[in-house]
């Protein structure tokens, strides 16, 4: 079983460097997720509800959820949400609990996520550690359907292999283990972050411990660690190059994060 590999950072260039793993293409292609506390766990927001203990817990409140925001966002939309999927991309948009883990192509945007929202004491000084993951979509699929011999990267939840994922399955259809798909760029947000996902199955376990528990390839998942005295230093550092909120939420509460963190407000 594979070991997870865990890198300290010490600054952006040093950050920069292990970020770099020859993307070329589909195959090689890695993706980023950013964590304000290193000790955060890879789970999806629906597995936070306390009443979600096992398989049919989770499908219970998934089912619940959907139902009520497809009655009561009717008239805030411009067309009807017949397609499952569109309907499940919107609600991760909008905070809903979903079975979705967001992620990134893009490092310096996961990077943002881990400096910007680690939080600060009233001292002005973090006390966590922050982490930035990055994940091989490919090298995941392929461990997880491995007995269908998918050799792709990253999916579309169009693939039939993803199908049994769709909300409103059957749960016992469903495979056990998240899949890397390609999200429906249905937002701006989702286009500006460069936005993909991990989908979960009828698994309640964090993608680590999936991960050090299965037959994964070494090196599928991975974790840099931001040392808690660091995270002020290379978020200015980001900021300075442009890597800011109004880029990053592409819409007035963008600018108003922005605007705040100039100021020195906190955000």
């Amino acid at each position: 079983m594979p070991t997870l590999s865990q890198t300290e950072i010490s600054s952006l260039q040093d950050f920069l460097t292990q970020a770099d793993l020859g993307q070329e293409s589909d195959s090689t292609a890695v993706w980023f997720r950013g964590a304000g506390n290193a000790e955060y766990t890879l789970s999806p927001s629906l597995h936070r509800h306390r009443s979600i203990i096992d398989t049919t817990s989770l499908f219970f409140f998934e089912k619940k959820l959907i139902t009520r925001f497809k009655e009561r966002s009717v008239p805030y939309l411009t067309h009807r949400l017949d397609d499952p999927w569109e309907l499940l991309f919107l609600m991760q948009h909008h905070g809903m609990p979903t079975r979705l883990l967001d992620w990134t192509e893009n490092p310096m945007i996961a990077l943002f996520f881990a400096l910007s929202s680690a939080k600060m004491n009233a001292s002005g000084s973090y006390d966590n550690d922050a982490a930035v993951w990055i994940l091989s979509p490919s090298k995941w699929n392929q461990a997880v359907f491995k007995h269908n011999s998918y050799q792709g990267g990253a999916m579309s939840p169009s693939e039939d292999m993803v199908k049994s994922y769709q909300p409103g399955s059957t749960p016992d259809y469903i495979n056990e283990n998240p899949v890397a798909i390609l999200g429906i760029h249905n937002s701006p947000r989702i286009v500006a972050q460069r936005g993909s996902f991990c989908l979960f199955g009828k698994s309640l376990d964090p993608m680590e411990s999936i991960y050090t528990n299965g037959s994964f390839e070494q090196g599928t998942l991975s974790k840099l660690v931001i040392p808690r005295n660091k995270i002020g230093e290379m978020l200015s550092k980001l900021v300075w190059m442009g890597v800011t909120d109004s880029v990053i939420y592409p819409d007035l509460e963008g600018l108003a994060k922005e605007t705040k963190r100039l100021f020195g407000f906190s955000v």
